[in-house]
């Protein structure tokens, strides 16, 4: 049975006794830590009022809350998340994978390959492409712009305003700006 199934199991079974039964954790082939731990999570929940623990490892149910009763009637089950990948890279970098795919980062000069850096390095590469002649001032703004979206949009806009002149990156531009 997973941990699940366990809490599950505790909540509708112990929330069907009377205020100040004692339980013990034999009865649902648990040992007491575990059984602690459980009980713990679902006062923490606020599941159960508060009971409390006797010597002899048994736990006195003092009875459900309202947000347990509720549970219990609409047939609601915790379900705990699973990780289901993770991934170190050169010990700086996590991916940790489920329905919600994210990244964990430490250490230094990490790179996260988000949708805006690729369009940003779709810009800088294409004014690296063109013959524009002042292309390395602009490369070296968009550097110090890259982490600043306000001051990149305001430096994007002032490109756009150039006109023709601009027209090998103005596509590169618009997209990076429909961000």
């Amino acid at each position: 049975m997973n941990s699940n199934d366990k809490y599950n199991k505790l909540v509708y079974e112990i929330g069907q006794l009377k205020n100040g039964i004692t339980v013990k954790p034999q009865a649902f082939s648990l040992e007491y830590n575990e059984f602690k731990s459980i009980i713990d999570e679902i006062e923490r929940d606020n599941l159960f009022n508060e009971g409390r623990w006797a010597l002899s490892e048994e736990y006195i149910f003092m009875g459900l809350t309202f947000k347990g009763r509720s549970f219990i009637e609409s047939n609601d089950g915790k379900q705990y998340s699973k990780i289901e990948k993770i991934e170190v890279a050169n010990h700086t970098h996590i991916n940790v994978g489920h329905t919600n795919n994210g990244n964990i980062v430490i250490g230094n000069n990490n790179i996260i390959n988000s949708e805006f850096n690729q369009k940003f390095d779709d810009l800088v590469k294409s004014v690296k492409e063109s013959n524009l002649q002042d292309k390395e001032n602009i490369l070296k703004e968009l550097d110090i712009y890259k982490n600043d979206e306000t001051a990149l949009k305001k430096f994007m806009g002032t490109l756009l305003s150039r006109g023709a002149e601009v027209a090998s990156i103005t596509s590169a531009i618009g997209t990076l700006l429909s961000l």
